[in-house]
């Protein structure tokens, strides 16, 4: 009897143990999302586009209790309250995701409609001459290489981002922390009509430039390598989804099509890029044409 006593009372001390490890439950405000890693809540924090409620910050040491001081300054100055928790509380609010011991709770972010994005372009009155690009992405639905296009496409200058609606990733914190936080300053539009759209870009005078991996899939469009294109008016590129690339209905709007050239030989099965990679590179390409600020 003694035995079953003290195993019991052991197996109670393991059980408490176990539930002290457990994250602690925190209530979230009604439509909030989790926005997590250092770059995407620092500015949300400081962009005013989304609505913040609470931010998250584990206990730090060494150079990263700068940081965390600084998040606490920032969240601060905009009335934002502050909990310092424990590691496993940030791991369950963003469901284990790479957080960078910050998590901000605020309002998502949403597309903006393409109505929108028609206003302050084409014949502007300031510089008519200007070298406009936009990008235009149909079908992503990875969050990962949507958030790597929205970077590279920040980086780079692009003036615009449009997605279709249909299935496409939508603005989630996973794309904004693979964004490193460019989707907080970066506007992303969307349309449920991209051959309309397409049409109607091509009736201003924009050039539609689709892209492929290879060549020999495409009918009826020319198909150049990018280090040939030549950017003499105001030029939306579209890229294809991961698996299937662009649908015919959109490559036959295209007015050319542009392809990487390989460096080697490539070997049946690796005989294409990352769309993100991908586009990063036809991006530079194009946008390195473009006279840079100052000159």
């Amino acid at each position: 009897a003694g035995r079953e006593l003290w195993g019991s009372g052991e197996n109670d001390s393991k059980a408490r143990k176990r539930l002290d490890r457990r994250p602690l439950p925190i209530q979230r405000t009604k439509g909030s999302e989790i926005v997590f890693g250092i770059a995407p809540c620092a500015l949300a924090l400081s962009q005013f586009r989304r609505d913040p409620f609470r931010l998250f910050l584990k206990q730090s040491s060494g150079s990263r209790r700068l940081v965390m001081s600084e998040f606490v300054l920032q969240a601060t100055a905009r009335g934002v309250p502050v909990h310092h928790v424990q590691r496993r509380e940030l791991d369950a609010l963003c469901r284990g995701q790479v957080h960078q011991g910050v998590c901000l709770e605020a309002t998502p972010l949403r597309f903006k409609s393409l109505e929108e994005a028609e206003k302050p372009d084409l014949g502007d009155g300031e510089s008519p001459n200007r070298q406009l690009i936009w990008l235009v992405l149909e079908q992503i639905q990875d969050p990962m290489n949507l958030g790597a296009l929205l970077r590279s496409a920040y980086f780079l200058g692009v003036d615009r981002v449009v997605t279709s609606q249909r299935n496409s990733c939508p603005l989630t914190p996973t794309v904004s922390k693979a964004s490193s936080g460019a989707m907080e300053v970066f506007d992303v539009y969307s349309t449920d009509d991209l051959q309309s759209f397409l049409k109607a870009k091509t009736a201003e005078g924009w050039e539609v430039v689709g892209t492929v991996s290879k060549p020999k899939d495409v009918e009826d469009v020319p198909v150049i390598s990018c280090l040939e294109f030549q950017w003499n008016k105001p030029v939306i590129i579209v890229i294809g989804s991961e698996g299937d690339g662009l649908s015919l209905e959109t490559q036959l709007l295209c007015h050319r099509m542009l392809a990487i050239p390989p460096g080697r030989v490539l070997h049946p099965g690796i005989e294409s890029l990352n769309v993100s990679v991908a586009s990063g590179i036809l991006l530079h390409s194009i946008c390195s044409q473009r006279p840079r600020h100052g000159d």
